[in-house]
């Protein structure tokens, strides 16, 4: 497919603002300072020239959606700054030039929404990973003239076109996060298939099981490979509530698991941290670093085994629009039960303005 130029792109994206993108004073408050209200730290919103790619190159029937919609569903929901990212399967597909052009155009129009919008959106920006001297340069790129808040990277990503066959705590990418810890990163992840797990299951889409099977897989890579605790200044957060991780708490932080109690906190007699040569500290206590959102598991089974495995303080509210209503996530997660109001305050907007300080600027 032919490569849009920058200036090609952009004057494609002035034309989309006329129409899908609409105008604010069409939705009266939006273009104004975000409101007090709710942070959704998982909102996709995706480039008009990733929607084109995938469509023209026939990947997935992509269920984009306008700003206009986004708006729409974030003010029902009373969500005042959405943290926008992309979809899979990523923009990986085996040319490093298109990998990159792709890279930057998705930031290229998250940052637009931002100017468009002030206050209603913030950024993770994507790489063009496994390119690394492309990452690098586009980390650069995002914070200093995009003045992104974070990193978006997939739970898997590698040498394989559509999928990946690596995971976050691969060796191959030590200059990335050497440059992440330099500029204490946040680093947003989020699912997509494996190479090695597609299709398992006849009839049964990835989001029903494999989504959160990678997400445990990335965060045992992170562990495994003593990548989380080499890399102290990235905090990492990991979307749908770590995936099966609560699940697989003994497995994963062995003999803490009966010990846990709510909030992430031991019972006495706890026993000491199994510390190794790549977790110093111990599993546990890298996991506990981690954030988690609360995008698809806001039911009270869920929610018990997240809320016993980290601080409360870990915890974000997410939606994962379009995949889901935000008003709807609101009323599960408030008919969990299993926080208490003052509890859904923090996960709601205060746990990610103490991370993400710019909200309140």
């Amino acid at each position: 497919m032919e490569s849009l130029s920058r200036r090609k792109f952009l004057g494609e994206l002035a034309a989309v603002g006329a129409g899908a993108l609409v105008s604010g004073a069409a939705f009266g408050t939006q273009r104004g300072p975000a409101r007090a209200g709710k942070i959704n730290i998982h909102h996709h919103l995706t480039a008009p020239a990733y929607v084109k790619f995938l469509t023209d190159n026939k990947v997935r029937d992509f269920p984009n959606r306008s700003v206009a919609e986004g708006l729409e569903d974030m003010d029902k929901a009373g969500i005042a700054t959405a943290f926008t990212s992309i979809i899979g399967p990523g923009i990986w597909f085996g040319n490093v030039q298109d990998t990159r052009r792709l890279a930057r155009e998705c930031n290229d129009f998250a940052a637009k929404l931002m100017s468009d919008y002030p206050g209603r959106f913030g950024l993770f920006a994507s790489l063009p990973l496994p390119d690394i001297d492309g990452s690098l340069k586009e980390i650069e790129y995002a914070y200093e003239t995009l003045k992104a808040d974070g990193i978006y990277l997939f739970t898997n990503f590698g040498q394989t076109p559509l999928y990946g066959d690596k995971y976050l705590g691969d060796p191959m990418l030590a200059p990335i996060y050497e440059e992440l810890n330099r500029r204490k990163a946040i680093v947003y992840t989020h699912p997509k298939d494996n190479y090695c797990c597609r299709d398992v299951i006849p009839g049964v889409g990835s989001a029903t099981i494999e989504y959160g099977t990678d997400t445990t897989r990335a965060i045992q890579s992170l562990l495994t490979s003593g990548t989380a605790a080499k890399y102290p200044e990235v905090r990492f957060i990991f979307s749908h509530g770590g995936g099966t991780a609560p699940y697989l708490i003994g497995r994963l932080a062995g003999a803490w698991a009966p010990y846990l109690r709510d909030g992430g906190t031991l019972k006495e007699g706890a026993p000491p941290p199994r510390a190794t040569a790549a977790l110093p500290k111990g599993p546990l206590f890298e996991l506990q670093k981690f954030y988690y959102d609360t995008a698809s598991v806001e039911n009270q089974v869920a929610l018990a085994g997240l809320r016993k495995l980290v601080p409360m303080s870990h915890i974000f509210f997410g939606t994962d629009f379009p995949f889901g209503n935000a008003a709807d996530r609101v009323k599960n997660l408030e008919a969990s039960e299993a926080f208490s109001s003052q509890e859904l305050q923090a996960i709601y907007r205060d746990n990610a303005v103490k991370l993400l300080p710019r909200i309140n600027a």
